[in-house]
């Protein structure tokens, strides 16, 4: 931690919540989809910081928070439809650079990590509601990055690099490793080999957005799980054997409806594992601004 020790300082906000697994929320393979484990992740990010922090104040006095980090894994293992998913999120206040508070490139937010449990089922299409154990197990795990900022700073100004009226009832602590970067998501696989490269184009509308009057983050997520499907398929991978165990997201600018975008791939194998980087441009930008690193599990080749 940060800063001047203090009793009086919160550490961390636990949060917990319960949801009903449904039909949707699994692939084929009984498995808790990333996409799923995102869209319980949000609003519980939400729920822990009003019910904790004065968001409203902070809204009040023109600051905000932004989600611009998210990595979620898939663990093996079949789950039921009408189970019982439990989510654990423990939340942190956190200077993000890995330098601390008083330097250059400080900068303050908050890192969410989730845990997801339920019951193992059976894994058989026709008794796809009954569990095998009594016993809950991890069937995923999150992270989200918040960056505190100003919502209308100038160019450069809007970083926060100190503590917040709204703030400082919270233990500032130390992101280490800092803030990951949108270099280290684009790095091609060493070993790997390339085997598809592409792109489409496409045009967000108001079904992709949400109250916050941007492009939902799970929406992303979507788009480029989508776009890696048609890349393994490009390949000559058998599609209906892949899935993404692990996803990792940079976001740097939001899309908003009516945007046209492109998003563009690339995948690599290295022996019965695949990598892809994914990127979601606007307009004639020649950077993305959501980036995507995502990791195929299944085999990675045609028998």
């Amino acid at each position: 931690m940060t800063g001047t020790p203090s009793a009086e300082l919160v550490e961390e906000l636990r949060g917990e919540h319960r949801v009903l697994l449904n039909i949707p929320d699994l692939d084929q393979g009984f498995r808790l989809k990333s996409r799923s484990m995102l869209s319980v992740a949000v609003p519980m990010m939400y729920d822990s910081f009003t019910r904790h922090v004065d968001v409203a104040g902070l809204r009040a006095a023109g600051f905000g928070s932004v989600v611009t980090h998210a990595e979620f894994e898939r663990r093996p293992g079949p789950l039921a439809v009408g189970a019982d998913l439990d989510v654990t999120v423990v939340t942190r206040h956190a200077e993000l650079s890995g330098w601390g508070l008083g330097h250059r490139p400080s900068r303050l937010g908050f890192e969410c990590r989730y845990t997801f449990t339920s019951r193992p089922g059976t894994g058989d299409p026709f008794r796809y509601r009954e569990t095998v154990s009594d016993e809950p197990f991890v069937c995923g795990t999150g992270r989200l990055l918040l960056t505190l900022v100003r919502r209308d700073g100038p160019p450069g100004q809007r970083i926060v690099a100190e503590p917040l009226p709204q703030t400082r009832h919270l233990a500032v602590h130390l992101l280490d490793p800092g803030h990951p970067g949108a270099a280290e998501l684009a790095e091609p696989p060493e070993g790997g080999r390339e085997v598809a490269a592409g792109e489409r184009a496409g045009v967000f509308g108001l079904q992709h957005t949400d109250t916050n009057q941007i492009v939902f983050t799970g929406e992303y997520l979507s788009l480029l799980e989508d776009h890696l499907t048609v890349l393994a398929a490009q390949a000559g991978l058998p599609v209906a054997n892949q899935a993404t165990d692990r996803v990792t997201l940079a976001f740097r600018n939001p899309f908003r409806a009516g945007d046209a975008f492109t998003v563009r791939g690339r995948l690599w194998r290295d022996g019965d594992r695949g990598t892809a980087v994914l990127g979601v441009y606007g307009g004639d930008a020649d950077k993305p601004g959501v980036l995507g690193r995502l990791h195929l599990d299944g085999p990675t080749a045609s028998t």
